[in-house]
């Protein structure tokens, strides 16, 4: 499927654009934060790319909404790993 297919070139594209920009980053120092920017926004277009890929690939059935769901239901993973008291206040 095409669309499927373009989406896996563009998460494939991660790799030569990560090494040209940190090869860049390393010759012209001075230029690394404008590629660290640039690196960051790929990073943010692939992570989009990877959801919506899975979406493609696991809603192939035409239910797509179901897999949106199912997918929202188990991101409860992103809570904090640790569970801190809360701070006591000392009146004095």
């Amino acid at each position: 499927e095409p669309n499927v297919q373009r989406k896996i070139i563009a998460i494939m594209w991660m790799i030569p654009i990560y090494s040209v920009s940190s090869w860049l980053g390393l010759v012209f120092v001075e230029a690394e934060a404008y590629l660290s920017i640039l690196k960051d926004v790929y990073e943010a277009y692939v992570i989009y790319t990877f959801l919506s890929f899975l979406i493609a690939i696991l809603g192939r059935d035409g239910d797509r909404q179901a897999v949106i769901d199912t997918l929202a239901k188990h991101a409860d993973h992103l809570k904090p790993p640790l569970r801190m008291n809360p701070w006591k206040r000392n009146e004095d």
